[in-house]
Order: structure tokens, then C-alpha cells, then sequence
């Protein structure tokens, strides 16, 4: 089986094994039964625009 065809990497929070999804809908630990928690929502920081840089160079 390949990499691809894994689907993502989980660890329980409750027992700690390692498992993959499978590419399935519901992830479910196969050594407890416990489900992965929610993915945490991404916060996102509006940007100022383009800010001004300094540029030192050195003279000779």
C-alpha cells in the first residue's frame, strides 16, 4: 500500500497510537474505538499592505 493511499496520519488523544484514515470519512482508532478531535480553526491576521523595507548596503 502506498503512501497516497493511506489517506492522514492520526494519533489517538486517548491511547496514543499511530494510525491513517484509510481516505474513509470517519477516523476511528482500531486500538479503542475513540475519534480524532475537531479540527482547530485557522485563524488568519489581515495584513497591513506593503510595508516599506530599509536597505543598508555598505560604501567603500
Amino acid at each position: 500500500m502506498s503512501v497516497s493511499t493511506r489517506g492522514k496520519k492520526y494519533t489517538c488523544p486517548s491511547c496514543s497510537a499511530k494510525y491513517y484514515d484509510l481516505q474513509k470519512a470517519d477516523a476511528v482508532c482500531p486500538k479503542c474505538g475513540a475519534q480524532p478531535p475537531a479540527p482547530k480553526p485557522v485563524r488568519r491576521v489581515a495584513s497591513a499592505g506593503k510595508q516599506s523595507r530599509t536597505v543598508f548596503t555598505r560604501h567603500r
